[in-house]
């Protein structure tokens, strides 16, 4: 027994062909190439700064009596401890009390700890894709009953043109009484430790009254809160001015919101490479194959598939830094099951050959992927402080999806012309994150722009110039040639896209 193999020249994306199935030990391999162009516009998207707001009051971190206690806030610094007993609130106590002072002593402040301060903004995004790849599809009958499945999907360009526009964001609310505190009490600090009074006290005291002052209020000190007397309530809007504030890769001693979106927001995002594999199996639950001689073609068929992410995905930060805001996110980065019918009748009319309907059902595993570093996601403005909040890594599941089709063939020229049209519905659910970051987690499941959930209703037109019919066949060799467009007609949180393809197939069987 021989097999022999033809490869296809096509420039369709292979989506779906003219028989489910082909017969036993029957090899059908084809090569094609698609050429996508796709938008997407995304107005008032909110965000907002947990990273920068927990700088003024952080309502995550609780010591053991469930008190909050950063010591990297502004909301009570005193919680420090200044040595194995003695924190710096209960040190400045028992100084004020035996020495008759009333220096501060960065006690809890009153404000409304239910509420955490974080800057507000929002931002509008569009976004043009464009895409050219190439796919070789293998598909082999391991009998009459069952074909199987092989689709390679080669990237040769895939690129993503992105353009922010209207971004904005508000003063940290609630922040200005810790604001003025910080203010009062840096001056009073400093006028006793230049007064006279300050001279007279024993070195112990005044060494640690001057570490307490050098702690808070100088730039080098491990708790400094100077960057606040620059960046009152409105932090971004007044320039961040602070190195823990500012990207690494921006070269100024300011930085505004706009040379943040520049640095972390690069025109293009670019991709290319094996897209994620595909590999399945068509069995003939009922009925007889389309291509069968001795019936109507009237079928039901279970339909099996598996995505497996070999697809471009993000690079980790840690080891390729401002080059990841570059990269396209190609493949889905999880394996993705699907199960499924299709079913097909044969229609008795003057053109309409048959019709056909499909569905099938999607679900994922949690796979761990590297942690995008963004601005508008990533709650702060420094990429170190990004990944300290979200962590490097991080776990996704995407949401269950649902796929439907029908459609219908018609026969302009029997047995030589066949017209193709069909209609596909596709639903995702909401995708989990699991981060170190609840916010984060948040954040991503409900920003349209990583499409956690959408729906898409999509129009599929085919032309088919058929010579792999034996008795009507032109020459040796069967093949069908094939053109067509496929475009959207409503798309919620996804793409819309228009593509333009033609193909020729080529069959052959080794008996």
């Amino acid at each position: 027994m021989k097999y022999i193999i033809f490869f296809i020249f096509a420039g369709n994306i292979l989506i779906g062909q003219i028989l489910p199935t082909v017969p036993d030990n029957v090899f059908r391999i084809s090569m094609g190439e698609n050429i996508s162009e796709s938008s997407w516009d995304l107005n008032d998207n909110e965000f907002i700064m947990h990273g920068i707001g927990k700088n003024y009051f952080d309502y995550s971190i609780l010591d053991e009596e469930l008190r909050f206690s950063s010591g990297f806030d502004l909301y009570h610094s005193g919680s420090i401890y200044i040595d194995s007993i003695n924190t710096i609130e209960s040190w400045l106590k028992n100084v004020n009390s035996s020495l008759g002072l009333t220096l501060p002593i960065f006690n809890a402040q009153n404000i409304n700890t239910s509420k955490n301060m974080s800057p507000k903004g929002i931002f509008s995004e569009n976004r043009k894709k464009k895409v050219h790849s190439r796919v070789i599809k293998i598909d082999y009958g391991m009998s009459d009953e069952m074909t199987l499945h092989l689709l390679l999907p080669l990237i040769q360009s895939y690129r993503v043109d992105q353009n922010f526009s209207d971004y904005s964001i508000g003063k940290v609310i609630g922040a200005q009484s810790l604001i003025e505190y910080h203010q009062q009490a840096k001056e009073e600090l400093s006028t006793y430790i230049n007064s006279n009074n300050f001279n007279s006290l024993d070195r112990g005291i005044k060494d640690t009254l001057e570490m307490i002052f050098d702690m808070f209020y100088t730039s080098e000190g491990k708790y400094s809160v100077n960057w606040v007397f620059h960046s009152q309530d409105d932090p971004i809007n007044n320039l961040l001015i602070n190195e823990k504030f500012i990207p690494p890769g921006i070269d100024k001693d300011s930085v505004s919101i706009y040379d943040l979106v520049s640095f972390y927001y690069p025109n293009q995002k670019l991709g290319s490479g094996l897209d994620d594999v595909k590999i399945g199996a068509t069995v003939l639950l009922d009925g007889k194959s389309s291509w069968a001689q001795d019936g109507a073609g009237d079928a039901i068929y279970g339909r099996f598939q598996l995505n497996i992410p070999f697809g471009q995905t993000l690079s980790q930060f840690l080891d390729i830094g401002k080059k990841q805001f570059s990269q396209a996110k190609v493949g889905s980065g999880v394996n993705r099951w699907s199960l499924g019918l299709y079913a097909s009748k044969s229609i008795i009319s003057k053109n309409v050959r048959r019709i056909f309907f499909q569905s099938d059902i999607q679900f994922s595993t949690l796979k761990t992927l590297n942690t995008p570093v963004s601005l508008f996601s990533g709650m702060h403005t420094h990429p170190d402080s990004i990944l300290r909040i979200i962590g490097n890594t991080y776990k996704y599941d995407m949401g269950t999806g649902f796929l439907l089709k029908t459609g219908l063939e018609a026969e302009m020229l029997k047995n030589r012309f066949r017209l193709r049209s069909e209609i596909i519905i596709n639903y995702k659910g909401k995708d989990n994150y699991i981060s170190n970051s609840i916010e984060w987690d948040n954040w991503m499941e409900e920003y349209s722009g990583n499409m956690p959930y959408f729906s898409k209703v999509e129009l599929n037109c085919e032309l088919w110039i058929l010579n792999s019919l034996s008795k009507h066949r032109i020459g040796p060799l069967p093949f069908d040639l094939n053109t067509g467009f496929k475009t959207t007609l409503t798309a919620n949180n996804t793409y819309a896209d228009l593509s333009l393809f033609s193909s020729i197939t080529m069959y052959y069987q080794g008996w």
